[in-house]
């Protein structure tokens, strides 16, 4: 089978719905399948490179805000139409990417429906207020992809659900979850280091993530236990305020912001490490983070939030405390320095929910059965 995948992340990746893509087209290249995957370039031409199989097209993009998404679309119409002539199937991954008149089926995964993701995002900056002012475009943009898809699925139920904002009901879209790399992601065999322990979170510093409790939370938990770190990777527009939170608190030595951390058999080690992983967003999808986290058979405090809620079993393979709430999510981790024996059965039962049901071994087979589901449609 062909596939093209559709997004808007730039390659390499550098966050969760870059790394989905790619890793989702890595699996399938594997099993057989051959995978295109059309993303945004810069002001030149389309360029293409061939990366383990995968053939990466980097369409011409221009940041015209806020109407860069169609005109991305009209740039790389004829490419589309090219790659048209051999796809099978069309993948496209929300958000902000356009729709293509191709006459192929097409398939839409929904990472954060743009209504739910806006409205969990405050206006307090020029950021929060440049994306209220492009939500209008991006949802009728949205209302397209779904409108025109022959079948919709999410990465988590709580994304599902809130496709009803939208005028499509939960039972008409399938979850298949988000996955994770178990080859490169798996518990260490030794336990991290007692006598520098730290805390872990990554993702993109960026609205609605939460980052702003983590350091609040942090100051709570360093009040008592001065001796532990908080190590926080990724880059982002809320680098700049997060620094300056960390320095009012006089925190500079003990909550560090490590930026983007290359590599992945780095990240996992630094996942290994950790005394626990710790995720404060307000709203997510279904974070590859924290799913790589357990992988690495890690103990996680998460947000109840969005896709936590379908692979977190509250005090079973993870601790969940509410959005918004630094000094809940302090307690939780203080209960974890406290009783380290909790720490390692959640951390236990942590990987073998990810081995389970969260493995791109599986996640990449219901997609193929997406795909296969689709085609037969499509051909009676």
């Amino acid at each position: 089978m062909h596939i093209c995948m559709i997004v808007s992340s730039p390659f390499p990746p550098r966050e969760g719905i870059g790394f989905y893509v790619w890793n989702l087209s890595r699996y399938l290249t594997g099993l057989g399948h051959q995978v295109d995957i059309l993303t945004r370039g810069g002001r030149s031409p389309a360029t293409h490179t061939v990366v383990e199989g995968v053939t990466i097209w980097e369409g011409r993009f221009f940041p015209v805000f806020p109407f860069h998404v169609h005109l991305h679309g009209w740039l790389t119409r004829k490419l589309v139409r090219k790659l048209a002539s051999r796809v099978e199937v069309f993948h496209y991954h929300t958000p902000l990417v356009p729709w293509y008149e191709t006459g192929r089926p097409a398939l839409v995964t929904v990472h954060t429906p743009m209504k739910s993701d806006t409205a969990s995002i405050p206006a307090r900056s020029v950021l929060g207020w440049l994306i209220k002012l492009q939500a209008p475009i991006s949802y009728r943009l949205e209302q397209m992809l779904f409108e025109r898809a022959g079948m919709l699925t999410a990465v988590a139920s709580s994304v599902a659900e809130e496709m009803a904002a939208y005028g499509i009901m939960p039972g008409r879209v399938s979850v298949l979850g988000n996955g994770v790399d178990t080859d490169v992601f798996f518990p260490a065999m030794i336990e991290p280091d007692r006598n520098q322990p730290y805390f872990f979170s990554a993702g993109r510093l960026a609205p609605r993530k939460g980052l702003e409790d983590l350091v609040e939370c942090a100051r709570l938990v360093l009040q008592k236990y001065p001796d532990h770190r908080f190590l926080i990777a990724g880059t982002g527009p809320l680098e700049r305020m997060l620094r300056g939170q960390i320095e009012r608190r006089n925190l500079g030595d003990r909550v560090i912001l490590l930026g983007h951390v290359s590599g992945r058999a780095s990240l996992a080690d630094l996942y290994r490490g950790a005394t626990a992983f710790v995720h404060a967003a307000h709203y997510e999808g279904l974070p590859t983070v924290l799913l790589e986290a357990m992988a690495c058979g890690r103990p996680v405090v998460s947000t109840a939030v969005s896709g936590a809620l379908d692979v977190i079993e509250h005090e079973h393979n993870g601790l969940l405390v509410p959005p918004r709430e630094p000094v809940q999510l302090s307690a939780a981790i203080t209960r974890l320095i406290q009783d380290p024996s909790l720490a390692e059965n959640l951390g236990t039962a942590a990987c073998r929910t990810i081995e389970e049901r969260y493995s791109w071994h599986v996640v990449a087979r219901r997609y193929l059965a997406e795909y296969e589901a689709l085609l037969h449609g499509a051909a009676q």
